[in-house]
């Protein structure tokens, strides 16, 4: 899925937990992570990920579509890691 070769890449942003762990279970690297401020004054975790512009529509539409796959070990493992990038 990730031949990243020829495809231009972005920055792609997300605080959804989620999400970000489906990403990480389909190789997309992880670049940074971002403390951002809410609206409300409180303080959240933005996840940055290089993905390629020809991907990230597919990837979106597989997830949030419920049609979206990956072993749920790994899913977990990158769930917990990211959890752990949260309170760090």
């Amino acid at each position: 899925m990730n031949d990243v070769s020829s495809s231009p890449t972005r920055l792609y942003r997300s605080s959804d937990l989620y999400f970000c762990s489906f990403l990480c279970s389909l190789d997309f690297p992880l670049v940074t992570t971002e403390q951002v401020t809410t609206v409300n004054g409180g303080r959240k975790v933005v996840f940055v990920f290089n993905v390629p512009d020809v991907d990230l529509a597919r990837v979106k539409a597989l997830y949030f579509g419920g049609s979206g796959t990956v072993k749920a070990r790994v899913f977990v493992d990158h769930l917990k890691n990211l959890k752990s990038l949260c309170f760090c």
